[in-house]
C-alpha cells in the first residue's frame, strides 16, 4: 500500500534536501570574496592601492619590496586557513547537533579548501607560487608542496563529505542522500556561483571549475558513510538566516563586481 506524504512534509524534506546547496553558496561567498578583501587591505596597509573585485585583486605593488610581496600574497590563503580552522572548531565544539552546524562545516570546507588549493598550486601559479618565487625558494621544494597539497586536499574532502552526509533526511535512498549532501553543492552550487559572480576573467571560470573536482572525493566520502544514521532533530529547512546572509552575500559581490579601489 502507499501511502502519500503529506504537503507540509514533502516542503520540508525538499527545504532540508537543498539547503546544503544554498548554504554552501553563502560559505563560499562568505570565505572566498574576504578572502581577495584581505589581501586588498594588506596591499593598501602596507602604502599600496589596490583594486579589490568579487574574485580577485589588483593590487599596485610593482615597486613593493620582497617582503611585500609575500605578505599580501600570503595574507589571503591564511585568513581562508584561519576562518576554516576556527569554523570546524566551533562546529566540532558546539554545533554537530544543532541546525546552525551546517553553516559551521560548509565554512570548514571552503575556508580550509581555498588554503589547500593554492597550497596543491605552489608549483604552479597562485598565492603560494607568488610567496615561494619572491623568497627564492628552491622549484624543488614548490614540487613537494603541491604534492603535499594535492594529497592533503583528498583527503579532507574524503572526510568533509561523510560529514555532509549527517545534513540530509534520514529517510532518503543511498543516491538521493550523496546528491544531497555533495553533489548538488558541487555542481549546481558551483553553476549557481558562476552566475552570482559573473562577469569573472575566463581564467577564473575555468579555475573555479577545475578546482571544484575534488569535490568528487567528498562523493565518495558520503558514499562510504551511507551506513551511517543521520540524527532528525539536526535537520532544518531553510532558516532566517540562511536568507538574511544570502541577501548580505550577494549584495557584497555584486557591489565588488565593478571593483571597489582603495586609494591612500
Amino acid at each position: 500500500m502507499n501511502s502519500q506524504q503529506p504537503k507540509g512534509d514533502v516542503s520540508h524534506s525538499l527545504g532540508v534536501a537543498c539547503r546544503p546547496t544554498l548554504v554552501f553558496v553563502v560559505a563560499f561567498a562568505l570565505n572566498v570574496t574576504p578572502h581577495e578583501i584581505v589581501h586588498a587591505i594588506t596591499s593598501y596597509l602596507l602604502g599600496f592601492n589596490s583594486t579589490v573585485f568579487q574574485m580577485w585583486v589588483n593590487p599596485d605593488a610593482a615597486e613593493a619590496a620582497r617582503w611585500q610581496t609575500v605578505l599580501i600574497a600570503g595574507s589571503g590563503p591564511f585568513f581562508s586557513l584561519t576562518v576554516g580552522a576556527v569554523s570546524w572548531l566551533i562546529y566540532k565544539r558546539s554545533f554537530t547537533e544543532r541546525p546552525a552546524g551546517l553553516g559551521f562545516l560548509m565554512m570548514s570546507i571552503v575556508g580550509i579548501y581555498s588554503f589547500l588549493g593554492p597550497l596543491a598550486g605552489t608549483a604552479f601559479g597562485g598565492d603560494f607560487h607568488v610567496v615561494f618565487t619572491f623568497l627564492n625558494v628552491a622549484v624543488a621544494f614548490g614540487y613537494l608542496t603541491s604534492a603535499i597539497g594535492f594529497l592533503l586536499l583528498p583527503i579532507f574532502m574524503y572526510y568533509s563529505g561523510g560529514e555532509l552526509f549527517r545534513w540530509v533526511p534520514s529517510e532518503f535512498g543511498r543516491a538521493k542522500a550523496i546528491v544531497c549532501a555533495t553533489v548538488a553543492p558541487w555542481v549546481v552550487g558551483t553553476a549557481i556561483l558562476l552566475l552570482v559572480y559573473w562577469p569573472l576573467p575566463r581564467f577564473l571560470i575555468g579555475s573555479t571549475v577545475v578546482g571544484s573536482v575534488f569535490w568528487a572525493f567528498a562523493v565518495l566520502g558520503a558514499a562510504l558513510r551511507f551506513s551511517s544514521r543521520r540524527p532528525a532533530e539536526i535537520l532544518a529547512s531553510f532558516t532566517r538566516t540562511d536568507l538574511i546572509l544570502m541577501i548580505a552575500v550577494l549584495t557584497m559581490v555584486r557591489l565588488l563586481a565593478t571593483g571597489v579601489r582603495l586609494v591612500h
